[in-house]
């Protein structure tokens, strides 16, 4: 450092100036371990002298306190004070709590890392143990459950027998979660005493609550939850559950959750006495309460149904009142109940109105489930809604407006000319977004539903393809222009700018869809399309993208081979869509598992906990074809000029792509001409 400073203020560095500095930094590092152990020494020393004093006063003790607080300090921040430990035990018989606090938290800190300091601890625990004051004996029992040293075992076990027999319920209740800290070091010890009985029986006799909670959230652990869902736990629990707190309530009522009543007659007497529950301003204590109402009229549709009706009030009540994030949680379980049964939310459509205070997240979850309780009597009601939500600011909710439109209208029946023709408008809204999602669901419409391809083709064929940017919109237009091309006159010559600008196209959906379309309007406009899809196929057999290189060399070798084989294959009669697959996810697919993992994460992912938790890790094997696909075993790999599609004896790669077309079209296919 200082020849870089000599240097900077213009002159050469002095011989052995930088060599001084050295000298000088080494110095100052020895002095600063010097003050380092003449300060550890200090400290040393005061503890000793804390130490001795038996009777301190108030102002030794808050000097003590203010040393502890010193202590704690510098291992907070990784100085090693380990060598001061016989000192801060010496300092064990103080009885400022919040001195006793900090001794625990040093011992804790260190015992864990040094087994035999953590036998030092043992005495003074075990005296602090029988201490007058319970919040000591809590105190000491939890710091020495908080060793995890398996050398204590056995005296933890002693302490954990005699906390769970005090008379407090402090010691008590540490000495349940003590149980399970136990059990995770030597559950083998464990097993051999009697200690998880008494905490049996404490789940149903104990007087306090706060040990009872304990004694669940435990057993929960150790035994299971199904296994503590009978009947004597469960009653015990539901008829004390105003006396727990609302975390414990909500672990009380995933357990009762659980348990499935005999009869119709049981099941009425569970849910009479949580009613009160539903009233709760806790969002997990209602939502835990619904759940339970649900789980546990599964068996009786009629009471089920009746169920739904009693919850939609609290749950919107709810929904309408709470904080932004308690309000998603509570829209996503109300969605996944709309989803479930929408004929029961038709009525209440209106409350799935979207506010301004509301969130995105919010506002996408009701337009889903105004879409899904859309019927007969409701439905325009819903879509004049829906088409206020297209012309918001928020661009991703103008999406959702412009998709459930179009959902509703391709759910429809005969009964939905207005919302074709509402959906048709939003091409004229000139919005960039707006008609890129518009033309994805005129694309779902017209093959679901033929009967509307006439106007569909009308509203779409003033739609300039080179305005449109979005690759799946896209595609749409491609694919419509494609599919109707002999009832729309200007079809190839709007494809004819992006053909010849294949090698252009940055997104494989695009180009794929660029390929059938000219096969498509080949077969209907030869003329116009001759030049145009030579030009398509010879671009696509020299694509580097692989599923592209592939369509576009079965294309060829089909015109080589059959010319009417392959009009019948890509352009022939088409039946309509019944259902699209596309966007059905994992709340569709695992919609039962979901269902039972209400009042959870499971919800509002809307995935069941496997697929997010490490619990219940999925493999999925890989079947022959794809093992085959992957190599042959002998350390080949498919080289990217290569098909894997075979026709016959002829030659794979771009040239006899090439020569197909030449023989079909006469005339070179890189080159255009008429």
């Amino acid at each position: 450092h200082a020849e870089c400073r000599a240097w900077t203020w213009g002159r050469p560095p002095r011989i052995g100036e930088g060599r001084r500095h050295r000298v000088e930094l080494s110095e100052g590092t020895m002095k600063a371990a010097r003050t380092k152990r003449s300060e550890m020494t200090d400290i040393s020393a005061a503890l000793r002298t804390f130490a001795s004093k038996g009777r301190p006063t108030k102002e030794e003790q808050a000097q003590r306190r203010q040393l502890f607080q010193k202590v704690i300090q510098y291992l907070t921040i990784g100085i090693d004070m380990s060598p001061v430990f016989s000192d801060v035990i010496m300092n064990a018989h103080t009885t400022d709590v919040a001195t006793k606090k900090m001794l625990y938290h040093y011992i804790t800190h260190y015992a864990q890392a040094n087994a035999d300091l953590a036998l030092l601890t043992v005495n003074t625990l075990q005296k602090d143990g029988r201490e007058e004051d319970p919040v000591i004996r809590g105190l000491a029992l939890r710091s020495m459950a908080s060793i995890r040293v398996p050398d204590l075992v056995e005296y933890l076990i002693d302490a954990i027998r005699l906390g769970l027999k005090d008379a407090d319920p402090y010691p008590r209740k540490t000495a349940a979660l003590g149980v399970l800290k136990v059990h995770d070091l030597a559950p083998e010890a464990l097993a051999e005493t009697e200690i998880l009985e008494e905490v049996r029986k404490m789940l149903i006799s104990d007087r306090d609550a706060s040990v009872v909670a304990n004694c669940l959230i435990v057993l929960r652990e150790i035994d299971g939850e199904r296994a503590l869902a009978t009947k004597q736990n469960v009653y015990g629990l539901i008829n004390r559950i105003k006396d727990f707190t609302q975390w414990s309530q909500v672990t009380i009522l995933e357990t009762v959750a659980l348990y499935k009543p005999a009869d119709k007659s049981e099941t009425f007497d569970v849910m009479n006495a949580l009613e009160d529950r539903l009233q709760s301003s806790n969002s997990a204590v209602v939502l835990g309460t619904v759940k339970v109402f649900l789980h546990a009229t599964l068996d009786f549709p009629d009471v089920h149904q009746q169920v739904f009706e009693r919850l939609k009030a609290p749950l919107f009540t709810l929904a309408n009142a709470g904080a932004a994030e308690t309000a998603y949680a509570v829209w996503a379980h109300l969605h996944l109940l709309t989803t479930r049964a929408p004929p029961l939310f038709a009525m209440d459509y209106k409350s799935f109105f979207c506010r301004g205070s509301d969130a995105p997240a919010v506002k996408k979850l009701k337009i889903e489930m105004l879409t899904a309780v859309a019927d007969d009597v409701n439905t325009y009601d819903i879509v004049s809604e829906l088409c206020e939500y297209v012309t918001d600011v928020d661009a991703v909710i103008a999406r959702e407006g412009v998709r459930a439109v179009g959902r509703i209208a391709l759910d429809g029946d005969q009964n939905v000319a207005g919302i074709v023709d509402r959906l048709l408008q939003f091409i004229e809204y000139n919005q960039e977004h707006i008609t890129a999602e518009t033309l994805v669901q005129v694309k779902d419409l017209v093959r679901k539903h033929p009967r509307w391809i006439d106007q569909c083709v009308v509203a779409v064929s003033g739609i300039e393809l080179e305005t449109i940017v979005e690759p799946e919109a896209k595609a749409a237009l491609v694919y419509i222009y494609g599919e109707f091309g002999q009832a729309m006159p200007e079809a190839p010559y709007m494809l004819e700018p992006l053909l010849d600008e294949f090698d252009e196209e940055e997104r494989e959906e695009v180009r794929l869809e660029l390929l059938a379309s000219a096969m498509k309007l080949f077969f209907k406009r030869a003329p116009e399309m001759r030049d145009m899809l030579g030009k398509a196929l010879a671009a696509g057999t020299n694509d580097a993208n692989q599923d592209v290189h592939d369509r576009a060399l079965m294309y060829a070798r089909l015109l080589h081979k059959d010319p009417e084989a392959a009009s019948r294959v890509i352009a022939g009669y088409k039946e309509s869509v019944a259902n699209f697959s596309d966007g059905a996810g994992f709340a569709d697919k695992f919609g039962e598992q979901i269902f039972d993992e209400f009042n959870s994460l499971s919800v509002l992912y809307r995935k069941p906990a496997f697929l997010f938790t490490d619990d219940k890790p999925v493999e999925v094997p890989r079947t022959p074809d794809v093992i085959e696909a992957a190599g042959d075993g002998g350390g080949g790999s498919a080289m990217m000029g290569d098909s894997l599609i075979d026709f016959g004896d002829e030659p794979v790669g771009a040239s006899s792509s090439r020569s197909a077309i030449d023989d079909l079209l006469g005339t070179p296919a890189g080159g255009g001409g008429g």
